[in-house]
């Protein structure tokens, strides 16, 4: 009777080791599946990044009839975020094996893929939307368009053309305010799954291993150290309060009288905040020290005291 009992005890212990492995193995590709939406997250960031520029030079009538039709078609085009979801849905379908331990992940997985999943379709099916806006789009209202779009609007009459659009300004505007629902969306997936990566490594035992550069959101102070300070407005929307870059516990905040916002590093001199709110530190060409701040249709711009 207690040799039964001991074979089972080793039987029971070696389908425990196995199921361990098995789940250990689930985790280890959640977490390979967020790296690379992490990457999808920074690849749209950066794309809203370099529309925004974009769109700020038609709010400003930057644009003449010698800028590319890239240019003047800020509105478009649009991008798809998407997640990754074969190591969760292979986790859905073993809960009955997970441990106990493990049972902590469940509702930060769910709400990963689940709720965040379904803004984030809707946020880029409003984007696509958007693209092809018949409000605005003059293949419907202008005869002539067929015929500069033939020529891929390279000609000087086809740029100058797209320049008149009286509703060049109202239709970038829509988009961007389009395209942010989408940068945010992958900006608040990007926060969440750093930090589910985090606690799998944590619950994994892998507290030795080097984080990937992927998942970095903090400032580097050396980078930033010259731009801390008081800044007073310079263009664009006005301020009401007095405004400051602060460093602290390892952290980059705007400062005002009332509260304080984070800054996540992006790329280079690029940092985001709340509502895919981008936020540049550079130096003009008179050396000042500049804080540009844009949501894609709103910009402030701040020199440094």
């Amino acid at each position: 009777m207690i040799g039964i009992l001991i074979a089972v005890a080793i039987n029971d212990a070696y389908n425990a080791s196995k199921n361990e492995q098995k789940i250990r193995t689930i985790l280890t590709q959640i977490q390979e599946d967020i790296l690379i939406d992490i990457k999808d997250s920074k690849r749209i960031f950066k794309h809203y990044i370099r529309k925004d520029s974009m769109a700020y030079k038609v709010y400003k009538d930057l644009l003449t009839v010698e800028s590319t039709p890239y240019e003047l078609r800020p509105y478009d085009g649009f991008v798809n975020f998407s997640v990754n979801r074969g190591g969760y849905e292979r986790l859905m379908h073993n809960l009955e094996n997970l441990p106990d331990k493990y049972s902590v992940l469940i509702p930060r997985l769910n709400g990963l893929y689940t709720v965040t999943q379904e803004d984030i379709t809707d946020s880029n099916a409003t984007l696509i939307a958007k693209a092809d806006d018949s409000r605005y789009n003059r293949a419907y209202i202008d005869p002539n368009h067929a015929e500069h779009q033939f020529n891929n609007f390279t000609t000087k009459e086809a740029r100058q053309y797209l320049l008149d659009d009286p509703f060049l300004k109202n239709r970038t505007a829509e988009y961007m305010k389009a395209f942010r629902s989408v940068a945010f969306i992958s900006s608040v997936f990007r926060f969440e799954a750093t930090d589910l990566y985090h606690q799998i490594d944590s619950l994994l035992g892998n507290h030795g291993s080097k984080t990937p550069e992927v998942l970095r959101l903090s400032a580097n102070k050396d980078d930033v150290e010259s731009f801390l300070g008081d800044y007073i407005h310079s263009e664009g929307l006005g301020i009401r309060q007095r405004l400051s870059l602060i460093f602290e516990n390892n952290e980059l905040f705007i400062k005002t009288e009332d509260n304080q916002t984070q800054l996540y590093w992006h790329q280079d001199n690029y940092y985001f905040a709340g509502r895919a709110a981008i936020i540049r530190l550079y130096k003009n060409e008179k050396g000042q020290h500049v804080l540009k701040r844009s949501n894609g249709v709103i910009t402030q711009i701040l020199i440094k005291e």
